[in-house]
């Protein structure tokens, strides 16, 4: 990359764009003069944005001689900490044509004189997981699938905003219950409860109280 020999580098499929982070641009002796100005943003799958600094472009050779390809690539240039020196998205991958394997840490490409290839260096990649854990260290963490609530879902939690009281609807039925809110004085009750019993043929108590629903 740019005359230089590259480590820390990550494979993202996931990737819509090629990162080039500004510590690695700096140490490639590059300098503002090398950007190009770019007016959009870059935006994660969570939603952050950053704004790029510019675009560079660089020769990047991929694999060894005599299996290599040669690419001009565009970077977007970001000034975030980072483990990693650069980021290969989608557009490199696709236009190296490579196929990525997670599982064997490879990837492979075709070149004029057969398949060539990146390996990933397992200690590299355990110094960089470890280092991240540090750099991204959170003040709390949570378990596994759990996310923080959401203020607007818990002010639409369903539950009743008073106790409420269970009374029978009809006394030869004491199973048949209806619930009434506590806050009601003895003759609402006694009105409510009145009414519901005037219409208790709007209540299923049993599957077939349902026609036409298979119990």
């Amino acid at each position: 990359m740019a005359n230089a020999y590259v480590k820390r580098v990550m494979i993202d499929t996931g990737s819509s764009v090629d990162i080039l982070y500004f510590n690695a641009f700096q140490r490639l002796g590059l300098t503002d003069l090398d950007l190009a100005p770019l007016t959009f943003t870059l935006t994660g799958f969570t939603g952050d944005s950053v704004s790029p600094l510019g675009a560079t472009t660089i020769l990047i050779m991929f694999g060894g001689e005599p299996r290599s390809k040669t690419l001009l690539v565009s970077f977007m240039v970001v000034k975030l900490p980072s483990v990693y020196n650069a980021i290969i998205g989608r557009p490199t991958l696709n236009r190296l044509r490579a196929v990525v394997s997670t599982f064997h840490r490879i990837i492979k490409f075709p070149t004029r004189t057969g398949v060539g290839e990146v390996r990933s260096d397992p200690g590299e990649s355990r110094q960089c997981y470890l280092m991240a854990t540090t750099l991204f260290k959170k003040p709390r963490t949570r378990p596994v699938g759990t996310i923080p609530p959401d203020p607007e879902e818990s002010a639409l939690d369903p539950h009743s905003a008073e106790k409420v009281l269970e009374l029978p609807l009809d006394p030869s039925h004491p199973d048949k219950l209806v619930k009434v809110g506590s806050g009601l004085t003895e003759s609402q009750q006694v009105q409510l409860i009145d009414f519901l019993r005037k219409n208790d043929d709007v209540f299923a108590w049993a599957p077939n109280n349902m026609p036409g629903v298979d119990p």
